[in-house]
């Protein structure tokens, strides 16, 4: 029974790591085609920078004169996290929750393994499959980088690896929620809810003075894709904190698996 749970997700999820990695790809494609349109016009350059910084805040501080700081503010700042994010939402909602609405779960409970290995093999798939993603973002733009981007390699790298990062904390509390009610809906909309408030506070935690405290609390500070394209790059610290985070919800689901009658 090695591996049973491990390889059943995986294989229940393939379908649906292979639209999101097309719709990713996709997205990188039709980006990275619109750069040479904003490197030739310096009258949009101009007309970026001209935004109101509360705009600038919500869609990215980047340099639009470079290709590192275009990806940063279309990609990275909001549209690839999202993704990234609600992959991890939906497979932490679904792990248990969604066992039990459809009556499955009674059938994973007579197999001769305990809740934690269920739980655990459950939530090292949703790690792998979020790990695949991040795979197919770092090759899209490496084909980017190749077709004329330039993109240092590294850098590449470390924002994908950020960004799976990022998406660890929220899959990991939809995945507490889901385990402690048994509610899937509940699950994922509180833990879009919290992805959406972690975005807006770090956001507007730039602009707003009485925000600025709480931005350092919020996951999308940590992920910090600026410093990570255009800065120091991805800081041991935080990528402990979001780790650290995860592994902090999951024992939170792990114990609240343990003590919850499921399906009840």
């Amino acid at each position: 029974m090695l591996g049973s749970i491990l390889a059943k997700t995986l294989r229940d999820r393939r379908r649906g790591l292979l639209g999101w990695s097309a719709g990713l790809v996709g997205l990188v494609a039709l980006v990275a085609a619109y750069w040479p349109s904003v490197r030739d016009s310096p009258d949009l350059q101009r007309f970026v920078a001209d935004l109101p910084e509360a705009v600038r805040a919500l869609v990215g501080q980047a340099d639009y004169t470079t290709a590192v700081g275009f990806l940063a503010a279309e990609l990275f700042s909001f549209m690839v996290p999202l993704l990234f994010v609600a992959v991890a939402i939906g497979m932490g909602a679904r792990a248990v929750a969604a066992e039990e609405e459809r009556g499955t779960i009674d059938l994973l409970m007579a197999l001769p393994i305990t809740r934690r290995r269920m739980l655990l093999e459950k939530v090292a798939a949703g790690v792998l499959v979020l790990v695949a993603l991040g795979l197919v973002l770092l090759a899209a733009l490496l084909a980017a980088a190749a077709a004329g981007m330039d993109l240092p390699a590294g850098r590449m790298a470390q924002i994908a690896l950020a960004t799976v990062l990022l998406a660890l904390p929220f899959g990991a509390l939809a995945l507490a929620i889901g385990c402690a009610s048994g509610a899937r809906g509940l699950a994922l909309g509180a833990a879009a809810g919290a992805a959406v408030a972690a975005y807006m506070v770090d956001a507007l935690g730039r602009i707003v003075d009485g925000l600025a405290g709480w931005r350092d609390l919020s996951p999308f500070a940590w992920y910090a894709s600026d410093e990570v394209l255009a800065g120091d790059g991805l800081a041991l610290w935080r990528a402990a904190l979001l780790v650290g985070v995860a592994a902090a919800l999951t024992a939170v689901a792990l114990v609240a698996l343990e003590r919850r009658d499921l399906g009840a």
